[in-house]
């Protein structure tokens, strides 16, 4: 009893901390770019999340064979490398809130990529959950919020959106060609690949030479820093935990907290925030139930089956 109440209160904590973690993200590049270029800000995010990672994977990387190279390269490249400068020169435009809104996108492309390469059939929920996610989207790209400095133009919306289609190829790639591997050793390896480059490219620039002629680039620094070692480093092996004490189908819920936590943090920070885009991002969350309640059944319906 006591240890069935602890699991329960663990996997609230986790996703909870989760959600936290990842809906901050979004004003920590907002205070990046604060001092910092949408490059170095990148740049700088993938540098400092190679520096976590890798001490805890750099033992195990014999385990990784050849024929996985290019796909973890894939996926250092859509799911970490592109998608980090994607945000950073989006959100020089768009409000920190409105980014986290569009980056609930994810699962609708994931869907969308599963269908056209690799041919995994749709059903009427997926189409469901589609329109009503590229409806929302519209919604929330059309409607940024025009008085605030942060808000951008439609083609800086469209960026996250671009990022959250990176973020579809690289699940799609992990789920079928590298299920086998688990997601700590997949980070660390493909933030091997991600990491150095950036960091080669981060000290070509002004980075250094900023901190004598910007006040507020120590403030910058640690929130990326921050943003590198919270949001990808150990939010890895977080929500791994969180997987191992309930399951795969309860942990993607964090999707759902994520926008509400930036929108949390995009409210402190004095963003306006319309009763639209609102609007916006309940008809994407639920077209992201709408596609997760098909998965629930088939498992469910797995279940039954194995049990029979």
């Amino acid at each position: 009893m006591i240890k069935a109440l602890k699991s329960n209160s663990n996997k609230w904590i986790y996703l909870a901390v989760l959600a936290v973690i990842w809906g901050s993200s979004f004003i920590l590049i907002k205070r990046g770019l604060v001092a910092l270029a949408p490059t170095q800000v990148a740049s700088l995010r993938m540098l400092v999340s190679w520096l976590a990672l890798v001490p805890l994977v750099i033992h195990r990387f014999k385990e990784v064979k050849k024929r996985d190279y290019r796909y973890i390269l894939a996926t250092g490249l859509l799911g970490n490398g592109i998608p980090a400068f994607l945000f950073a020169f989006a959100q020089t435009r768009v409000n920190s809130s409105l980014a986290g809104m569009l980056n609930t996108l994810t699962p609708v492309f994931v869907v969308i990529v599963g269908f056209f390469i690799f041919k995994i059939r749709f059903h009427v929920s997926h189409i469901l959950g589609i329109i009503a996610g590229l409806t929302g989207a519209v919604i929330l790209i059309y409607n940024g919020t025009a008085d605030d400095i942060f808000s951008g133009e439609i083609r800086y919306g469209l960026l996250i959106v671009a990022a959250t289609i990176c973020y579809s190829f690289s699940v799609t790639i992990i789920r079928h060609n590298l299920h086998h591997i688990d997601a700590v050793l997949i980070t660390g390896f493909a933030l091997f690949i991600a990491g150095i480059p950036c960091g080669i490219y981060l000290f070509t620039t002004d980075f250094l030479s900023r901190f004598a002629s910007h006040q507020h680039t120590w403030m910058s620094f640690f929130s990326i820093v921050i943003l590198a070692v919270m949001s990808t480093s150990f939010s890895t092996i977080l929500f791994n935990k969180l997987i191992k004490v309930t399951s795969a189908l309860y942990a993607s819920s964090v999707t759902y907290l994520i926008p509400v936590m930036a929108l949390v943090w995009g409210l402190l920070d004095g963003e306006t925030i319309s009763w639209i885009q609102l609007l916006g991002l309940v008809i994407i969350l639920s077209g992201i139930y709408l596609i997760n309640s098909e998965t629930v059944r088939e498992v469910k319906s797995l279940q039954k089956e194995q049990k029979i």
